[in-house]
Order: C-alpha cells, then structure tokens, then sequence
C-alpha cells in the first residue's frame, strides 16, 4: 500500500511515488516524527539508513519542536510528521468506478456521506485497495481537519523546519504491518495502545477493512495503578519499572485489559457478521508492550492468538548500532510508527 500524504492537498506533491522517490535519494536526510500525547518519537534517516532516534517527553508542541531543533536532533531539511488525534480519522468503503483523474474531486463532493466533518473543513487523501467488481472500487480514505493540520504546520515554519508530509499513526503501523507480513490469507487486528487513547485495525486478508479509536489508554490503565498504590500519576512509570516482579502490575492492569477487549470483541462481530469469517490473531503495539505479559492477557480475554508487531521493516534495514542497546530495546515498541512513516 503506497503511502497517504495530507499534504497533497495544501500546496505539494500529489504524485505519492514522485515524492516518495525524490525522498529516497541517497544523499537525502530527513527525521521521521510521531508527534504522541505523551512523548515525541523519532528517527534521523539519511540515505538508506537510519542513524539515530529520540524519544523527548511534550511538554508543549512548539516549545519541544524548538527544543529538538536547537539540539539538532531534527533534520532542517525535511520532516515526516504522523499523527493521532480525534481531528483525523480512516474510512474505507465501496465507491463507483471512476476515471483515476477525476476521482479526487468527485470524492470531495461526496465527502459528507462519509464523514462527520463539514467537507470545506477538512483536509483528505486517498487510496484505491481494490477494484471488488467491475463498477466498483474499495477506497481508504483519509481526513484530518485544517485547523489541526494548518496549527502544526504553523509550529513547523515558525521553528524553520519543512514538513514534507503528514500520515496517520494506524496508516504508518498499517504501511508497517504491510511491508513485514506476507502470510495473506489471514485476519488480523492492529491494536496501537497510546497513552490518551487507543486505535485498532482489522484487515482481512491484507486488505484493511475497519480502522476505529478505542477511549481505554495506558493513562487509564496509570490512573488505576496510582489510585490503589496510592502515588502520583507522573510516579507510576518509575513504579513500574522498578518493580523485580512484573506480575504486580499485570494483576493491577488485567480488568483494564478486559474492558478494552469488550470494545475490540464488538469489532470482531461486526467483521464476522459482514465477512462470515473469523478474526485470526492480534497483534499489538505500543509503550506499554514494553512489559512482558500483557500479549498474555489479550491472548486469554479473547481466545485468540496474540503477540507484539515487529518493530523493525523487513527485508533487515540498515540500522545504526545504538539500536540494538538495551536503551532502545526497552522501548522499542513505541517507535513502530515512525517506521511505518520511514517506508
């Protein structure tokens, strides 16, 4: 699956392969960064590899925008950004066969029908899955609305740095997923636990088929620790982390656990009534998968096979040696995203 860029539709590029390729030049450097609730998340690339990462706590976008400018950890030349935000969402339906030239502005007149946002509101990108019939087209659809694109763009500019594209976090993971997987013939679900809020993904058969945001986060999951432990919520990683014995904090998360899975087994029916087929396994990602044992709880609170995302793209990408530190290792799993974006 090519990439979807927003910013196809404010003044660049609109060839995603043309953008895609003067990217890749060799000599090329660029910073791949996942802007996240919690902490920002990069990755310096420069020709076909990537030579280093950051993960900086927000503390206020353009404060640490500026921050990581000034300590050169963000390339002045071009910057990939991905988001997740309730300003942005996926959706993907059937749509009549139409000339490939004309399918961007018939689907801007047709926006409304399927999504809640004013279509003059709203930035939008596409992308055809496949054609299901002669008539017809399965299209991704991709929006954000302008005041939240237009105000990190404006963050952007202000600290001198170029964005060349903005994605969204499930289509990078989605993108990453992609790229690694080449057993077709399964249904899986991508679930991202962020630290505000969650995102889940079901393809069927390598083709995405449902994308939708689930309110249970890692922060729910913090608040509940720090309430019956009785520290602060800002505490509870270091809590955590100290802990020798991990089986504390997966009996104190396990009904958290439970509950995001009644969000995501209403998911699976709802694929199951309109495929007639049965969801294979679940992958997961995010921070909180830094802790052996939570694929443990989804696997038995919905009987189904479970396990982490693989971090890294396959074939072996070129990484420097600090990523294979014990420091990267323990949170390797909150930088799928900024891979997906680095494809």
């Amino acid at each position: 699956m090519k990439k979807l860029s927003f910013l196809n539709n404010i003044g660049k590029p609109e060839n995603f392969s043309k953008l895609t390729k003067f990217l890749r030049v060799e000599s090329r450097e660029f910073t791949c960064l996942n802007l996240g609730s919690c902490f920002l998340k990069g990755l310096v690339v420069k020709g076909k590899k990537v030579i280093s990462y950051f993960s900086e706590k927000n503390e206020g976008l353009e404060a640490t925008i500026k921050r990581l400018r000034d300590e050169k950890k963000i390339s002045l030349r071009d910057v990939r950004v991905s988001v997740k935000n309730p300003s942005c969402l996926v959706r993907y339906f059937s749509f009549p066969k139409t000339d490939r030239k004309k399918l961007r502005q018939t689907l801007f007149y047709e926006l409304n029908k399927f999504i809640p946002f004013p279509s003059e509101e709203v930035y939008f990108d596409f992308f055809v899955l496949k054609e299901t019939n002669p008539s017809e087209l399965l299209i991704l659809l991709a929006v954000a609305k302008k005041n939240f694109v237009d105000k990190i763009l404006s963050i952007f500019s202000n600290a001198n740095l170029n964005v060349s594209e903005i994605n969204l976090d499930s289509v990078c993971i989605t993108n990453l997923f992609l790229n690694n997987n080449k057993d077709q013939e399964k249904n899986v679900c991508i679930l991202d636990i962020g630290y505000s809020f969650s995102t889940m993904t079901i393809l069927n058969k390598n083709t995405p088929f449902l994308t939708r945001d689930i309110k249970a986060s890692t922060k729910d999951i913090f608040q509940i620790i720090a309430r019956t432990k009785n520290i602060e919520l800002s505490d509870v990683e270091k809590w955590v982390l100290e802990l020798k014995d991990k089986k504390e904090f997966l009996n104190l998360c396990r009904d958290s656990i439970f509950d995001i899975c009644k969000e995501i087994k209403s998911s699976f029916d709802y694929f199951e009534v309109n495929k007639g087929e049965l969801i294979d396994k679940l992958y997961l990602t995010g921070g909180l998968l830094f802790l052996e044992g939570i694929d443990n709880i989804f696997k038995e609170a919905l009987d189904i096979e479970a396990e982490v995302l693989n971090t890294f793209p396959k074939p072996g990408i070129n990484l420097d040696k600090s990523f294979s530190s014990k420091e990267f290792d323990s949170f390797k799993n909150s930088f799928t995203v900024p891979f997906g974006l680095s494809l």
